[in-house]
């Protein structure tokens, strides 16, 4: 056989392959195989198997090739704690589920949380995580929140005091609210140097204005103003 018919006859194998493949491949598009099962191939902290099954349960027995996936992916998004979920088909009749649960890193408001990305969602309860630091303003500067709490909580690291909320008021000003109850308040621009300013001085203030401090107010061009506790009336501001 010369080397010219052995080329015609491996092309012809080759056509003939690919024919055979195409015909199988499009009987099983077109069949009515069912979807079986489905396999969760991420691991659940939040939702339960219970919660991923009533989305799952109305598919299954529709034909494999059918279904759709992203409504699929769309039902599972609307669950409290799925941040992000990918469905694929798993010849020849199983779905695999992935999802990508919410991680929360702040609160937002009363009722909302807010997760490693900076988006705000709204689970149906805040069990377990009433402790997180509370962030208040605007939804839209959510992120910008985020990076101010870093920002802020850094330097007053310093002093050991943690920050357990940040309000951004409709005035643009700063509000923290430290664990010891004290309130901090800073103006837009050059906070950073304000807040280094004062973690600088507060060591030197007299003890009874660090006991009885109430508000610290880092609004000052070439300072800041401290409020007093009630009790400590006749003392009750000092600008240093």
């Amino acid at each position: 056989m010369t080397k010219a018919r052995k080329a015609g006859v491996l092309a012809l194998s080759f056509v003939f392959l690919a024919v055979v493949i195409w015909v199988v491949s499009y009987q099983e598009m077109n069949s009515d195989r069912p979807v079986d099962s489905y396999k969760l191939t991420s691991e659940l902290k939040q939702l339960t198997p219970e919660e991923v099954d009533r989305v799952l349960a109305p598919y299954l027995g529709n034909s494999f090739w059918g279904v759709e996936l992203n409504k699929i992916q769309s039902d599972l998004v609307r669950l409290d704690w799925v941040s992000q979920a990918v469905v694929r088909r798993s010849w020849p009749d199983q779905l695999t589920v992935h999802i990508e649960e919410q991680v929360p890193v702040a609160r937002w408001g009363e009722n909302g949380l807010v997760n490693h990305k900076g988006e705000v969602f709204f689970p149906r309860t805040l069990d377990g995580f009433e402790k997180f630091v509370k962030l208040d303003g605007r939804i839209e500067n959510v992120r910008e929140l985020l990076l101010k709490l870093a920002s802020f909580q850094e330097h007053l690291n310093k002093l050991e005091w943690k920050i357990s909320m940040l309000k951004e008021r409709a005035s643009g000003v700063w509000e923290l609210k430290l664990l010891n109850g004290a309130i901090m308040i800073l103006d837009r621009g050059d906070e950073a140097h304000k807040l280094e300013r004062f973690v600088t001085a507060y060591p030197l203030l007299q003890k009874r204005y660090r006991k009885s401090a109430r508000v610290y107010d880092l609004r000052y061009s070439n300072g800041f103003a401290i409020k007093l506790n009630q009790t400590d009336k006749s003392d009750d501001t000092n600008q240093s």
